[in-house]
Parts: C-alpha cells; sequence; structure tokens
C-alpha cells in the first residue's frame, strides 16, 4: 500500500462493535489500543504510522470507553478538540493535549512575552515581526507609526483568538482599524514585504513540535513539515493590491478556495509541498539552508521557552483532579515566514494543528467534496510516526531533531530566566477555598506574603512596604491581569523587571533580573528555614 491510497483502499475491518472487541482484546496477544474522540485524524494514517513501527493496534471510534461499567485502560487517547476530560478520570495510559497549552500559545500572550523577553535579550528575541497586542498598546502602536519616515511600510492585523485566516487583513494606517475592532484583543504586526519567493509566489512553513513532556520539558522537531504557496504571484504590498488575499495570505484556509489552488500529487510542485522537497529547491539556488535550520532550531527553542511557564501557570486555573491523569504529549504547528535573507519569523502557533490528509474543493455541481491531498498524507505520516516512535519506543528517529531535554547547553541556561521567574510566583499562590485548585492570580495578601518572605525590603532599603504596596497598585491597575486588585503572572515579571532594575541601574537587564530573582530565593530559603 502507498501513502497515496485513499481510505476506501484501506480494510478497517478491526473497527468493530467495540463490546464484542472488549473481550477480543483481553484474550488476544497484547495490541496497543487507540480511542480516537472527535478527531479528523484518520485512521489510515495513525494505522499505518504505527505498522511503520512493528506496532499492532486496534482503534476505538465510539464513546464506549467512557460507558463501559468496567472500563479498560486505552494506550492512546486522542482527542480533536479542547480535553473537556481534564479533571475527571481519563480510562488512558497517554492523551495528546497538554491543557492551557494552547491558551499560552494565543497570538496576544506570544506577543507579551517575547517583547517582554526582548527586553532581556534584545538581539535574541527579534523574531517576531514587530508587533502590538490591541487594543491595549495601541497607543503605542500609534506613536510608532506616526513617527519617523514609515510611509513605505504596512501592517497586518490578527484576531487573538482567530484562526484559518478568518478576521485577517493589511492595512496602511492605525485610522484603518475599525473601531469595532479596537474593543476586541487583537494583534497588529509589520508586515514582512520581502518575503522570500519560489517561482514569484509567497510562502510560510508550518513546522510540527512535539512536546513530549512539559515537565521537565522534553521537546522535538519534525524536520518534515509542509510549505503554503499563495496562489497569486507576490508584488510588494501597495494601497491598491493590500486585498488581494491570495497574493499576501498564505493561510491555506483560504488559498484552497482559490481557482488557482493546485493540488499535485509531486512533493515538489502545486500549491502545498513538502518542506523538504523546498529545502533542496532552495539548496540547488544557491541559499545556505544548513544556516536556515539553525535559524528555524533557534526560534522554536526560544519559543518554547516563553510558552512552557505560561502554560505551567495556565493549568492552576483547571481543578486538579483527584483520579490519576494520563501522561501527556501536545503536537503544535508553527508558522515560520523566511525573508529574502534567511531572516526566520515566527507569524503564530498552532496548538491544534490540522492533521487532516484530505483537500476540500467542489465537484461540478458546487457540491463541497474532499479529494486526496498525498503531500499531507506524506508528511502528516513522517510528523505521527516520529511522534509515536519517541513516545511508544523511546527512540529519536532521524526525521526529528531534539530541541530541548534535560542537557540544556550552557549558553542556553540564561534563556530560562522566565521559568525561574515562574517558580518564584507559584510560591506566593494561595488555594482557592473549597475548591481544589490553586488561582493563577496574586493577591495583596500573596504579594505582601512575597515581600516578607524575600526580605525585598531589605534588598531595596530605599523601598518601604508602603511603597511596595502602592507598587501593586499601579500595576493592578494597568489592567494586564483582567483585575484590579491582583497581578497575573506577566504582571509579577514587570514587578520583577521594575525591582531588579532600580536595584542595579548599571547592570544589563537580564544579569539585572537574574541577580534579583537569586536574591528573592536565597532570602526565601533562609526566612523558611527560620520560620
Amino acid at each position: 500500500m502507498t501513502v497515496t491510497e485513499t481510505l476506501e483502499d484501506k480494510d478497517f475491518s478491526e473497527v468493530s462493535d467495540p463490546v464484542n472487541r472488549v473481550e477480543r482484546h483481553k484474550n488476544k496477544k497484547k495490541k496497543l489500543l487507540i480511542y480516537l474522540r472527535k478527531s479528523t485524524l484518520s485512521p489510515y494514517v495513525i494505522t499505518d504510522s504505527f505498522k511503520e513501527l512493528g506496532l499492532k493496534i486496534e482503534i476505538v471510534e465510539s464513546s464506549f470507553l467512557l460507558t463501559l461499567q468496567n472500563r479498560i485502560i486505552c494506550d492512546l487517547f486522542w482527542c480533536g478538540c479542547d480535553n473537556d476530560f481534564y479533571g475527571n478520570e481519563i480510562p488512558a495510559k497517554l492523551q495528546n493535549r497538554i491543557p492551557g497549552l494552547r491558551v499560552a500559545c494565543k497570538k496576544g500572550q506570544m506577543c507579551h512575552v517575547v517583547n517582554l523577553m526582548q527586553s532581556l535579550f534584545p538581539k535574541n528575541f527579534n523574531f517576531l515581526p514587530k508587533s502590538w497586542p490591541i487594543p491595549s498598546q495601541y497607543a503605542a502602536f500609534c506613536h510608532y507609526v506616526f513617527t519617523g519616515d514609515k510611509k513605505n511600510e504596512y501592517y497586518i492585523l490578527k484576531p487573538d483568538d482567530g484562526s484559518q485566516g478568518d478576521g485577517i487583513y493589511l492595512f496602511k494606517s492605525p485610522t484603518d482599524i475599525p473601531q469595532g475592532t479596537l474593543l476586541k484583543n487583537s494583534v497588529v504586526q509589520q508586515y514582512v514585504g520581502n518575503p522570500l519567493l519560489i517561482d514569484g509566489y509567497k510562502m510560510d512553513f508550518r513546522l510540527y513540535v512535539l512536546i513530549a513532556q512539559l515537565d521537565p520539558l522534553e521537546a522535538y522537531l519534525c524536520t518534515e513539515g509542509l510549505a503554503r504557496f499563495c496562489t497569486e504571484k507576490y508584488e510588494k504590498p501597495t494601497t491598491r493590491n493590500i486585498n488581494k488575499s491570495y497574493m499576501h495570505l498564505t493561510n491555506y484556509s483560504l488559498n484552497k478556495h482559490s481557482v488557482d489552488f493546485i493540488v499535485s500529487a509531486e512533493d515538489s510542485t502545486g500549491s502545498k509541498r513538502t518542506l523538504s522537497s523546498v529545502m533542496e529547491t532552495l539548496k540547488d539556488d544557491g541559499y545556505d539552508t544548513d544556516l536556515l535550520w539553525d535559524r528555524i532550531i533557534d526560534v522554536v527553542f526560544k519559543t518554547l521557552v516563553c510558552i512552557t511557564p505560561l502554560t505551567k501557570v495556565e493549568q492552576l486555573n483547571s481543578a486538579v483532579s483527584e483520579h490519576k491523569q494520563p501522561n501527556q504529549f501536545h503536537v503544535l504547528g508553527f508558522d515560520i515566514l523566511i525573508d529574502e535573507e534567511l531572516n526566520t519569523y515566527l507569524l503564530e502557533i498552532n496548538g491544534y494543528p490540522s492533521m487532516k490528509t484530505d483537500h476540500e474543493t467542489y465537484d461540478d455541481k458546487y457540491n463541497k467534496t474532499t479529494v486526496p491531498s498525498p503531500v499531507d498524507q506524506r508528511v502528516k505520516k513522517t510528523v505521527l510516526t516520529g511522534a509515536f516512535s519517541i513516545l511508544f519506543k523511546k527512540e529519536v528517529p532521524d526525521s526529528y531533531i531534539t530541541i530541548i531535554n534535560s542537557e540544556i547547553e550552557e549558553h542556553k541556561k540564561k534563556f530560562l530566566i522566565f521559568e525561574d521567574c515562574r517558580r518564584l510566583f507559584v510560591l506566593f499562590l494561595r488555594k482557592t477555598p473549597s475548591i481544589s485548585k490553586k488561582s493563577s492570580l496574586l493577591g495583596s495578601t500573596g504579594f505582601r506574603t512575597f515581600v516578607r518572605s524575600c526580605q525585598i525590603t531589605n534588598i531595596m532599603p530605599n523601598f518601604t512596604n508602603a511603597d511596595l504596596d502602592l507598587l501593586f497598585i499601579n500595576i493592578c491597575q494597568q489592567g494586564e491581569s483582567g483585575s484590579m486588585r491582583s497581578l497575573s503572572f506577566l504582571a509579577f515579571y514587570r514587578v520583577l523587571l521594575y525591582l531588579a532594575e532600580k536595584k542595579f541601574p548599571h547592570k544589563t537587564s537580564f544579569h539585572g533580573l537574574r541577580n534579583f530573582v537569586d536574591l528573592c530565593f536565597c532570602n526565601y530559603e533562609s526566612y523558611s528555614g527560620s520560620h
């Protein structure tokens, strides 16, 4: 069987009556039991992925596992939607959702965090196009646009919670943004006007990143992915062409509606191609693809450093189940744009990247239908086969690169400062009364405990407790937490930055924060030991 065969060619006789199969499962030689729930993942792809690894599986596509009185434990619970089982018992050894990760990947959150990290490492965290969360930084965006010579610059607006290209558009001036849009959470980014072109078309890369576990962080990058092309040849943006979505926006969900969209059986042609074929094309054209890979890996590592602390904090908002939870992993989709100089830009992270292997189109009567997408089939199979090799066989295949594990290179450890700030933050969170969870917001009592336990007035002799209370109130009133009486993790991080700059005015922002956080931990341990 080749990867281009359709589902009709595949024998799925094993997907039969679930109750009878439970008995067979108990009596037969052990197979991995895979439970698919509300998933677009093709049984064909998952079956062939495990088969390539020499592992036999049975696929369950009904809810019988959740209704049988005597549940059996499935080996993999694959959910295609938000995991509404978190906090309840999940009859599985492994599930494909890490709670909180999708929220941490929202465009506004990413923009805030990367901008904060850029203040510490100006030359290292410049992989986002210049960005402003709206509405909170609308004034800063206007100030940027209306100062200096910006006549050749264009911008792109993206809804914070948007997907599949919905609500995205290019514009020239802040006055072009509808007033109603300014009231909604979104992100404005500087439009990258010199994208790398192939055959005259703009493209981006969809990369797949496996987070095998969150704590300690273990993550891998698949070396195969998708190159998604626009369907109209590229021209630099002008006021006359900025509304041409097929020219400027690479989203597959938009371009698939174009009459010029090409579904190809070949890796190196069509509107959607394999990443490996595009890398070969670039190499043949004289581009340094080794340098490009190094830059891509660097972007993925630094992005993960940003989002994993946020994910851990976000998980505090979910009740911790009294039942044992399965081990969790997550596959993320990274959308990367390359410019003419091989600079890499993270456009966004998709928390639930599509694992579909077909292409939506219309028949002669304009009825929506689907046809197989050979490129998607090959790429998704490579992604899943490698992921399952790591998860089930503990073997990293050649198709995956280790991004981060327990052995972090020395020169990268400085970027973990954000995680150290999170560890300090959670020390002072209180459990919500009568609920088995912690709040992810730090109230005034928790903040005063932080001041007392870390002996902040000893570190900052010029600050009184009243001064620190006033700082707490001022940061709260900036509204970043969504509450006027408590601090989110990002707001607490701003407090640490402020105090570090006051304590160490002659050090760089990073070294000042590093020293301040170390002092806080040292004082906390001393205080805890004496109380």
